[in-house]
């Protein structure tokens, strides 16, 4: 059997379809819609719930650094992204999670998409809070025209989904530039990465002269930015869940004795050696389907190549 004819292996390297997720049987992008859901119905049917999520999970730069109690409220970078004002918040960012994150998911894998998106959100917060904090500065310098990207008052509240959602679709737009979408307004067809820019263009512009939401559109800039980025740097997401271990650690070890005792090839027999096992096939086949293909390791790219290769050469390709 030929690398292409595992049915694991046509769904992992192609396409847009459904792939395994984190548990359940869900993606990671539906697990991401199902908890920003959650959280939206629970503060709906709630107000207890609502006035405590919303005290304790939204970002502004005040709870982060000059808050009363003298603690740096981190974890708010993570927490404002589950937060939705209304119902048309949340709907339009679920809809972007559900039209574009499956196919970021497919080419990075879903832990890593998860990464993804979370990091393009913090960045998102991180963009706000640089703006804020430099028009705050200037405005305490005794400057009395802060342009007005720099907005000051430090207790504005940023919540919502977008500044990953813009991450996910910066990312969709280098991976299927030329994949034309329809959108809902205006109700046109559109190349997803003339999409993308122009969103991103009109966030920046209403950003650069004063919107009525530009801390939003501060996050949106940050996450498109991260998103950009990223997408084409997806290995330094690996140890973004390295809380408590190095996941580097093994790989370094198992490096170190590779150098120290390099396979020997048999010279009698070339062919048999150059030729990898189909169990090592499906092994790594089954780390692309979980992880996405930027997981595998330069020798399990040549590993798949040569396996590839050997399918073809035999006529079973």
């Amino acid at each position: 059997m030929g690398i292409y004819d595992r049915q694991y292996s046509r769904q992992s390297m192609g396409g847009f379809g459904r792939r395994g997720g984190l548990g359940a049987g869900f993606s990671a992008n539906t697990w991401l819609m199902i908890i920003n859901i959650g959280v939206f119905v629970l503060m709906a049917m709630n107000q207890t719930a609502a006035r405590t999520l919303g005290e304790y999970g939204h970002f502004s730069t005040h709870h982060v650094i000059w808050h009363s109690g003298g603690g740096l409220e981190f974890w708010r970078f993570l927490t404002f992204q589950f937060l939705h004002a209304d119902i048309w918040h949340i709907f339009f960012n679920m809809l972007g999670l559900y039209m574009f994150g499956s196919m970021v998911e497919q080419h990075l894998g879903s832990r890593r998409y998860l990464a993804f998106y979370l990091t393009c959100g913090v960045f998102g917060g991180l963009m706000y809070f640089i703006l804020n904090v430099l028009g705050t500065v200037l405005l305490s310098m005794g400057m009395k025209q802060v342009p007005v990207l720099l907005f000051t008052n430090v207790k504005t509240p940023l919540i919502g989904a977008s500044a990953g959602v813009f991450g996910v679709i910066m990312a969709c737009a280098y991976i299927a530039p030329n994949v034309v979408v329809q959108l809902i307004f205006p109700p046109i067809p559109m190349r997803l990465k003339i999409m993308a820019y122009a969103y991103v263009g009109l966030a920046l512009a209403n950003l650069i002269f004063g919107g009525n939401n530009a801390g939003g559109d501060a996050a949106h800039i940050g996450g498109a930015i991260a998103g950009y980025f990223f997408i084409r740097h997806a290995h330094l997401l690996r140890d973004f869940f390295d809380v408590f271990s190095n996941s580097r650690k093994g790989t370094k070890s198992r490096a170190r004795v590779s150098r120290i005792d390099p396979p020997r090839s048999s010279p009698a027999r070339p062919q048999a050696a150059s030729r990898p096992s189909d169990q090592e096939v499906d092994r790594i086949l089954a780390k692309v389907r979980a992880e996405g293909l930027q997981s595998l390791s330069v020798e399990e790219k040549e590993t798949l190549r040569r396996a590839t290769d050997s399918s073809r050469s035999a006529g079973r390709g």
